[in-house]
């Protein structure tokens, strides 16, 4: 019997799927396909598109157009699963896990930072220092674990539930799922020791937290001043062909430099392959701010999309102003500039 309303509900889709090319839609199961999951969460990473299964763990997202993004499903005690190019024309089912607590990886050490110099950094370096981190909130502080590595000087964060930030800057709430995170310093026994690198990683979804006119038009403004010069802004550009329209300027040290000195960008269909020839110096005009762009293994391309994604993310690096982005300063992968 089970078998069959299956069926049957794929083939009442199938005339809505048909219409709908830009959707994706399955269902959400436990363990089995037989126990499908109401009230998961279904969301395209790192934008505002998602949706919660219903009782029957249906579920379905529709989008302007195709979103280079990661599917990510979530329930509360269940290992959440990223789906890879999720628009695929045919009915996703997702099959989740309890997750299970190994007490054997739990290891408790002491460190010298207090728990209050840990949640200082974790959010300088996470949330952001500048104007649009300071005006952020995280709901569940007391959700995040933190630790400092003596031997290494890093600090490190975990958290089994998604970080709930509410950015009152842009006027977002965001979901974000933490994968990884670290922050190596210089001088760590200083009251505010020196961060020379940060990195994290992890699944986001964001929401627009109110629908009063008047403030969304005030968020609108935010985001926009936000977005330019920002490294989105930055990667659309160079996508599109129009760095110098945009603001942006190349430098070899202090002589200026044309983009195809600095690298090759090869269409392959639906993206593009970045061919770096030189580290190069990008300033953005209007807001008189200089960074260092750096490929860390230039002999290796990148793939970039025309929504300024870009793989893998660890392999570009920013010095200067855009090495100071953070969650608190970034926009969702769907941005349009106005919205």
């Amino acid at each position: 019997m089970k078998e069959t309303r299956f069926i049957l509900a794929v083939l009442l889709l199938f005339p809505l799927l048909q219409i709908e090319a830009q959707a994706i839609y399955g269902y959400v199961y436990d363990t089995t396909k037989g126990n499908p999951l109401p009230g998961a969460t279904v969301y395209l990473n790192g934008t505002t598109y998602g949706t919660i299964s219903d009782q029957d763990g249906r579920f379905l997202i529709k989008t302007e157009r195709e979103i280079k993004a990661s599917l990510v499903v979530s329930y509360v005690g269940y290992t959440s699963v990223p789906i890879n190019n999720p628009y695929r024309g045919e009915v996703l089912e997702v099959i989740l896990k309890p997750k299970i607590d190994d007490l054997d990886e739990v290891l408790i050490t002491r460190d010298t930072w207090s728990r209050e110099k840990k949640l200082r950094e974790f959010k300088r370096q996470f949330l952001g220092a500048n104007r649009a981190g300071e005006l952020c909130v995280i709901l569940n502080e007391d959700d995040i674990d933190l630790w400092f590595q003596e031997a290494n000087e890093t600090l490190k964060a975990s958290c089994d539930v998604p970080i709930k930030i509410r950015n009152n800057l842009l006027g977002y709430d965001i979901d974000y799922h933490l994968n990884e995170f670290e922050a190596k310093y210089d001088s760590p026994k200083r009251k505010n020791p020196y961060c020379r690198y940060a990195y994290y990683d992890g699944w986001s979804h964001y929401k627009n937290f109110t629908t009063n006119t008047e403030v969304v038009s005030r968020f609108k403004e935010s985001r926009k001043e936000e977005y330019r010069g920002s490294v989105m802004h930055f990667l659309r550009s160079l996508v599109n062909d129009n760095l110098k329209e945009e603001g942006f300027n190349l430098y070899l040290g202090n002589r200026a430099l044309i983009p195809g000195r600095a690298y090759e960008l090869l269409p392959r269909g639906d993206r593009y392959v970045l061919v770096f020839k030189r580290n190069f110096f990008v300033e953005y005009s209007a807001k008189n701010e200089r960074s260092l762009v750096i490929k860390k293994n230039p002999k290796v391309p990148m793939i970039i999309f025309p929504n300024g994604i870009y793989i893998p993310p660890k392999d570009l690096l920013f010095d200067g102003y855009l090495a100071e982005e953070r969650i608190g300063s970034t926009l969702p992968k769907d941005y349009k500039l106005g919205l």
